[in-house]
């Protein structure tokens, strides 16, 4: 019987690339059975580049029935995304903060938060054209270099995120989505419902809606460690109700059902979509 292989690398990025890229993966895993990886919002815009036939994806905007994508991009999503795989998947994964969208894809993060899409349908080609690249290069450290020197070309310092835009974001991010709207549009100087139009704009959700993800964020990163009750006290939840609901809108499950099932599917995963 052929033993399973499990390989993740994760690259260290170059210093002009870390405003707009907060990780760069690499996976390859074979001979694991079959299985369903949920990907759960995040703070972050998704690109896979699938090095095999592809990476099958439903759910987050596209239907109950999975869509293959060569070179997968996703937005700001507020619902789960199923990736479902064979036991096989060869990849790279990358997390773009909200601020390199307009840097590395040419439009707003909004321009990308109704669903998945082809990163071709962005960006003419390009997914393909790193897809090949990597797929005939040897080594992670290898693959690394080339997508990142790739990446930097990409960069346009011309489109960039609005100064008061961008600074509401980082307050909300800063704070794990615990500062209140109205103070953030106070703190930019701008009206709530101001700030909302704008801000919406530019990312997609509404601030309310994506402190709520921010909060959800955090709590994932807790669950497990601590109980459900001071997860919920430390994340701002007004209590473990509340936090439940969270869950059960952005995971599709309470925290302890995605906790177990979790742990059933963790081996052979690919990382979130």
């Amino acid at each position: 019987m052929t033993e399973p292989v499990e390989e993740y690398a994760e690259a260290p990025l170059p210093a002009a690339l870390r405003p707009f890229v907060a990780s760069m993966v690499g996976y390859r895993l074979a001979g694991f059975p079959p299985g369903v990886h949920v990907g759960m919002p995040s703070r972050h815009l998704t690109v896979i580049l699938a090095l095999d036939s592809g990476i099958r994806v439903s759910g987050n905007g596209i239907g109950n029935e999975p869509r293959r994508f060569g070179a997968l991009l996703g937005g700001l999503h507020t619902s789960p995304a199923h990736v479902h795989h064979d036991g096989t998947q060869f990849g790279v994964q990358l997390a773009l903060t909200p601020l390199g969208s307009r840097a590395l894809l040419r439009a707003p993060a909004a321009a990308f938060a109704s669903g998945l899409v082809e990163m071709d349908d962005a960006l003419g080609g390009v997914g393909d054209r790193l897809r090949e690249l990597l797929a005939l290069s040897d080594g992670w450290p290898r693959r690394f270099d080339l997508l990142s020197r790739e990446l930097l070309a990409l960069i346009d310092d011309r489109r960039s995120v609005d100064a008061p835009t961008a600074a509401a974001w980082a307050m909300l991010a800063g704070t794990r989505g615990r500062m209140p709207v109205a103070a953030v549009a106070e703190a930019v100087g701008w009206s709530r419902r101001h700030l909302t139009t704008r801000f919406a704009r530019e990312f997609g959700p509404t601030p309310k809606l994506a402190g709520r993800v921010l909060r959800f964020e955090h709590s994932r990163e807790l669950l497990g460690r601590i109980p459900l009750a001071d997860i919920a006290i430390r994340c701002g939840y007004a209590d473990q109700s509340h936090l439940v609901r969270d869950w059960r809108e952005f995971a599709g499950a309470s925290p302890t059902q995605w906790l177990r099932d979790d742990a059933l599917a963790r081996v052979g995963d690919t990382p979130a979509a």
